[in-house]
């Protein structure tokens, strides 16, 4: 499974947002792609959220660099 790792605004001066980094003294914990693809438009948007799932800063149809981490998932089974 691949989660967001990054998210570069590619703007001058570019805004980078990474899990584990801070902005504006709240740790970014995730980062979600919540936008929708329909045939007609596509609407670009990420959310970059805190340990409490609260939105930090709402990114919406800017071009952006994403970078990805893959993680392993574990069954519970497994020992």
């Amino acid at each position: 499974m691949q989660v967001i790792q990054s998210i570069t605004i590619a703007t001058i001066p570019a805004f980078v947002f990474a899990v584990g980094g801070e902005h504006n003294d709240r740790e970014i914990i995730e980062i979600k792609q919540v936008g929708e693809e329909e045939a007609s438009h596509c609407h670009s948007e990420y959310w970059v959220l805190d340990e409490n799932g609260e939105l930090i800063v709402s990114i919406e149809n800017a071009p952006v660099i994403v970078e990805y981490r893959q993680i392993v998932e574990h069954d519970e089974n497994e020992k």
